[in-house]
């Protein structure tokens, strides 16, 4: 079955076009005008991946990201009309997991969609990664390769969009060395134009926040300030 993408804009010309455009490409769309339009019919139905606009007229779309990111790893690319990249920084710390800027290309935007939803589904793993692995454990957490999922030294869940997962496993497989900001850029982000450096900052610290709380500690996600990130840990393979 085709993906289901849930367009959440107010302009009624682009989510139409939205529509056309991407079931043309075979994905299954449906558009509301409004935050509050959004969490009636997410009650009802489930998707694959969101795309909202930051400028509702109810809630703004930085809001919704944090509240939907409190209970959900539902993939959010943000639509926005400003170009400011504060504005990018704040969307992705929240947890989106992409950012468009409007007017956008078709094909760009289609492109940016087709690599969130690799990214949720696994199917773009760094190119050094080893199939035959299924977990890698490290100070106490598991994070669980086929399942896509990380628990804590208290076996709790511990929540990760697509992008902090990719993240968190390119540092896990390179656990006790530096990974460089190219790298990172190159394998997680797909060398995105969207993406800058604090961009990259804005999910290691949302990373730090998760897997860390309370943040007068160490972190054990070490800024590498010149090179990279790297993880102050020793991992294990099974």
């Amino acid at each position: 079955m085709s993906d289901s993408i849930l367009v959440v804009d107010d302009d009624r010309q682009l989510t139409s076009f939205l529509d056309r455009f991407l079931t043309k490409q075979g994905y299954r769309v449906h558009a509301v005008g409004s935050a509050t339009q959004m969490g009636l019919i997410m009650e009802h139905r489930e998707f694959d991946l969101v795309l909202l606009d930051v400028g509702l007229p109810d809630i703004d779309g930085f809001e919704v990201t944090r509240e939907l990111r409190r209970s959900s790893r539902l993939p959010i690319i943000l639509l926005t009309a400003r170009e400011e990249v504060y504005d990018k920084v704040i969307g992705l710390e929240l947890g989106a997991d992409d950012y468009v800027s409007k007017p956008f290309e078709p094909r760009e935007l289609l492109a940016r969609i087709r690599s969130v939803l690799r990214r949720s589904k696994g199917a773009s793993g760094p190119p050094d990664a080893l199939p035959e692995i299924r977990t890698i454990r490290f100070l106490g957490f598991v994070l669980d390769l086929p399942r896509r999922h990380l628990s804590g030294p208290d076996s709790a869940a511990v929540p990760l969009t697509g992008m902090e997962f990719a993240l968190l496993r390119m540092l896990a497989e390179n656990a006790g060395s530096v990974v460089s900001r190219e790298r990172i850029m190159q394998t997680v982000y797909g060398r995105s134009p969207n993406v800058t450096d604090r961009a990259i900052d804005a999910h290691v610290a949302r990373l730090r926040k998760k897997l860390e709380g309370d943040p007068s500690r160490e972190s054990f996600i070490r800024t590498i300030h010149g090179s990279g990130y790297s993880l102050a840990a020793q991992s294990f393979y099974e």
